[in-house]
């Protein structure tokens, strides 16, 4: 009865011994197999987790209204004035107020303009125009200096009550509201100009 107790001790203690070396097996081919797949080159799959997304862009600047004050008239195929006094009108903040131009029988001229200063040279995106004279022409320019010269940045338009002149975002110090044409004797009226800017 002993033999039988000893051998199968020995045969437990021998299947113990197999367990234990295949457990070791596998254990050293499965870090064997990790270290070969940490020092393999980055697939795809690991290239696309690991590049950052690209930034978003900043976000575009507002526009809003500029405060704008009275640089004066611009009339140089005259004398160089044209009610420079009256140029604070326009930008009052009433609408019954107004700059106007002299009074013509014919308008002759290229134009003659209302020059107002933003204070600081910015990206113009729209100017919009009050005036109680029907028939007036107008187009919008800008520069850098208030006496010019001075860069058309819209089409020209008949002026209504309030007219809108979208600028593609042109920079500039100075804007002109340049009156292009009149109505045989009348003089143009400009009572309010807004200019929209970032």
């Amino acid at each position: 009865m002993p033999n039988g107790i000893t051998s199968a001790r020995l045969l437990a203690a021998g299947a113990l011994a197999v367990l234990l070396l295949a457990l070791g097996w596998a254990v050293a081919n499965g870090l064997d197999e990790d270290d070969a797949a940490s020092q393999a080159p980055p697939t795809r799959e690991t290239v696309a987790t690991t590049t950052r997304p690209k930034p978003a862009k900043p976000p575009a600047a507002r526009s809003r209204f500029v405060k704008l004050t009275a640089a004066g008239a611009f009339d140089p195929e005259g004398d160089g004035h044209e009610r420079d006094e009256e140029a604070s009108l326009a930008v009052d903040g009433n609408r019954s107020t107004f700059w106007r131009t002299e009074r013509y029988s014919r308008f002759f001229k290229t134009g003659v303009g209302l020059v107002l200063d933003a204070g600081r040279a910015v990206r113009v995106r729209q100017v919009v125009v009050d005036s109680g004279t029907p028939g007036v022409r107008a187009e919008i320019r800008i520069g850098s200096s208030p006496t010019g010269p001075f860069t058309r940045v819209s089409p020209a338009k008949t002026l209504t009550a309030r007219t809108t002149f979208p600028v593609a975002g042109r920079t500039g110090r100075y804007v002109v509201v340049w009156v292009t044409g009149l109505p045989p004797e009348s003089a143009a009226e400009v009572a309010e100009v807004r200019v929209r800017a970032t």
